[in-house]
Parts: structure tokens; sequence; C-alpha cells
């Protein structure tokens, strides 16, 4: 093809569920895209990685059937899915008083009802959360952090320590850092409801991992290139085009890019003209979640377990991923990674310390896992806001400058911070594209 054959309609930047469902709706439609992808694989913030016999998710994990978006396409590439954790002989249990309490069904039962009434803002604040408005917030639960929220709460010491565990897991991140609107957020996406919102968080997983759903998209888009290990330094808006610069040399232009990076990265990467004053401010205060997912291989059948801990842990949420008779896989989860008692990440010693209050006697022989928020592609781990900051830059990083078009979970309609997110944020950037090029913009 001549070059101005092969040219392509739109450079996309950022190889996760966002860029990459982007450009296969975009390729769906007869544009011609470029995707470059700073890691060497696609997926973003999702990883799937084999170890020991098993396919560990090390970044985002859980989908559901309310999440509209991720769930169309599983039943599209018949992605098989399965529990996690697995409910049956489940042994649920809360780290209070200095002990660990197990919870009978009745208490899980006024449990939820405690989150109901903790979430509860959400019936007036997001009464129509599928769309991008909100409603009145007259008592300022926008610019409340969890910790506020949890202030606010009169209940039984062991189902106090419970909801701050939950809050600890969703948030996974300090609580006085975090907004509680991302809790509430989930609730009415959730049917106003506690129990659903708990089962959309972690109830299903893809049995292959995620990487067999984003190779799936990947896979249906008729790129011109995919470039992996390319990392973009630059991109420039002039005479019509965007200029998009990559760290070995090379220059890809187009009429069009997508940006589709994680808002806490935006600023490693250069623009010209600069993006927003709002864009960049965001990407400068970073949002709120910085904790850590391990994996951890510990010795014997410790059994089926779901263990949470309030943030005073330095571990608030263990559960079961894998039984075996020499050795169970659990995952933790530390919403404060300044807590954890480990001198690098595969610190056993350790996270066998760490682990002692949730699971006495514990030990602890492996660890793997992936420190996102020390990872310069991500800065974080999923996207949970500050107090205030819904308000203050959600409007703008979904906001289109020149020939740059926003993508990402950080900045979705619905399910924002998911993988749900991410698809439909691609979905909308392809869409809007396509009709900017369709109007003579080019």
């Amino acid at each position: 093809m001549s070059k101005a054959e092969s040219r392509p309609d739109a450079v996309i930047i950022g190889g996760g569920f966002a860029g990459v469902t982007a450009a296969r709706e975009l390729t769906m439609r007869g544009r011609r895209a470029v995707l470059v992808e700073a890691r060497d694989r696609l997926g973003g913030r999702t990883y799937t990685v084999d170890h020991d016999g098993h396919a560990m998710e090390f970044g985002g994990t859980w989908v559901h059937p309310l999440q509209p978006n991720v769930w169309a396409e599983i039943q599209r590439y018949g992605i098989e899915t399965e529990p996690l954790p697995v409910m049956e002989g489940l042994r649920q249990a809360v780290v209070s008083g200095g002990r660990v309490v197990d919870l009978s069904d009745d208490d899980v039962a006024r449990a939820m009802e405690l989150l109901d009434q903790f979430c509860s803002p959400g019936k007036t604040l997001f009464p129509e959360p599928y769309t991008e408005a909100w409603g009145p917030d007259p008592e300022g639960i926008g610019d409340r952090s969890f910790r506020e929220q949890l202030e606010t709460v009169k209940a039984d010491p062991v189902l106090y320590d419970w909801l701050e565990s939950m809050c600890c897991a969703v948030a996974l991140g300090p609580l006085d850092k975090s907004a509680v609107t991302e809790y509430v957020r989930t609730y009415a996406l959730s049917s106003w409801s506690a129990e659903q919102a708990s089962a959309a968080l972690t109830a299903t997983k893809l049995v292959k991992g995620t990487r067999e759903l984003i190779d799936g998209i990947a896979g249906h888009a008729t790129l011109t290139d995919i470039r992996l290990n390319s990392h973009v330094t630059r991109v420039v808006q002039s005479d019509g085009e965007v200029r998009v610069e990559l760290a070995d040399g090379d220059t890809i232009t187009a009429p069009t890019a997508v940006i589709a990076l994680p808002m806490n990265v935006l600023n490693n990467v250069e623009f010209e003209p600069r993006l927003s004053d709002t864009k960049r401010r965001a990407a400068d205060e970073r949002h709120a979640g910085a904790g850590r997912k391990t994996f951890v291989k510990v010795k014997g059948d410790i059994g089926n377990v779901s263990v949470l801990a309030s943030e005073a842990y330095a571990v608030n949420w263990a559960v079961t991923y894998a039984q075996g008779s020499e050795s169970t896989w659990v995952i933790a989860f530390s919403s404060n990674p300044d807590r954890l008692p480990m001198t690098a990440f595969d610190d056993t010693a350790g996270m066998q310390e760490a682990l002692q209050p949730l699971l006495p006697g514990v030990e602890v022989e492996s660890i793997v896992g992936w420190d996102w928020s020390n990872d310069p592609l991500s800065l974080g781990t999923w996207c949970i806001y500050r107090p205030g900051q819904l308000a203050s830059i959600l409007p703008d990083l979904r906001t289109t400058e020149g020939r740059l078009f926003f993508a990402g979970a950080d900045s979705a309609i619905g399910w924002r911070s998911f993988i749900d997110g991410a698809i439909q944020s691609g979905y909308h950037t392809a869409r809007h594209i396509d009709e900017y090029l369709n109007n003579g913009s080019r």
C-alpha cells in the first residue's frame, strides 16, 4: 500500500481493555488503527500469570452478570467463569477484639444490613448510576472519606470491624484518603443492594484468566499494527494531525489518537499543546488506590477461609485461592502497604508475620504478585478517587481535547475502575472517533 493508503485513522496509546476494545470497535467500523503499548503484553492493569499450576490474576480479577459490558464480551467469546471465593464450605471470619471471630449466617445477614445502611446515600446520590449524572448531595458525601463516613456508624464492635474491613478491601488504599462515594457508587450499580454489591466485587472470575478475554477482543481487531515494548514520549497536535513520538525515535501520525492510559501516568507523556489543567492536576494528585494484592503459598491445607481485618492490621483480607493437601494458596489484600512488615515484595517472613492475626500459626512458603503502585506504567491499583475528585476531575477526564480522545477504566461511565468500565469506555471512544471522522474532520 502507498503511504496514504496505509496511514491509520487513529493511534491508540495503551493496550489495556479500553484501548484494545477501542481498537476492535474502530476496525469493525472500517477504520485503520495502530495500537501502541509500552508493556511486553496486552492487558494493562490486568495480568494473568501461570504459576505453580494455576492461572493467577496479579491485577484485575472479578467480573459479574451485573456488569453488562464485560458480561456481554464473556458471552461473545464463550469464556468460562468460576466462583472465587468458593462459597460452599466457606468459613467466614473477622478479626475483632484481638481475636478471630467466626461469623454465622445470621451474623453475615446482620453485617449486610449494616452495609446497606452505610451505602444508603447511593439511593439519592446515584439514582441513575449507568449515566454520567449524579443526584443532589446535601450531606456532602462526595467530600467524605471512607474514614469520615465510618465515624457516623454506630454498631456492635464485631459488625463495625467487619464493615471497616470491607471498606479496606474495596478501597485498597488508606481510608482517610479514599472517597466513600466509590463504595456508594458500586452499591448503586448493584441495584442498591449490599449483598449484590459484594457479589459483584468478589464472586466470579475467569477460569483461564483475563488474558483469554483480552486476547479474544484483540484477535477480533484487524489492526494495521500492534507495537509492544513501545514507550510513547510525546504527543503533538499540529497541522490537522496527531504525531505520536516513541522512545526508539519512531513516529506515527494519524488524524486522531486515543489516550487509553491510567490517570496516574498521564503526566509521564509530554503533550503539545498541554493537556487541561484539570487532567494534569489529577495525574499529579493521583487517585488513592495504592494497596497490594499478594498470592501467598502457605504450608498444609488450611481450608476454605475468608478472614477480614480492620485498617489497623497489615493484611485486611485473606481468602483461599486454591487448596491442596500439602499447601494452600491464599490471596492477601493490604490497603496500606506501609503497614506490611516486609523489607521487599517477596519477604516471606514479613508476610508470615502480617498474616498471623488473621490466620494464627500459618507458615508462609512463598509469595508472588505485582507491585502496581511502584510500576511506572500504572503508579497505582484500580482507580479509587480521593474525596472531592468525583466532581472536580471526572468530567474533565472524559473530555476530548482537539483530536485526542480519552478512554480508560479511570473515567468510565457506570462501572468505573472495573474491567467493565474499561470496555464501556472503549465502545464510547471508538464511536466518537468514527463520528468525528465521518463529519469530515480529517
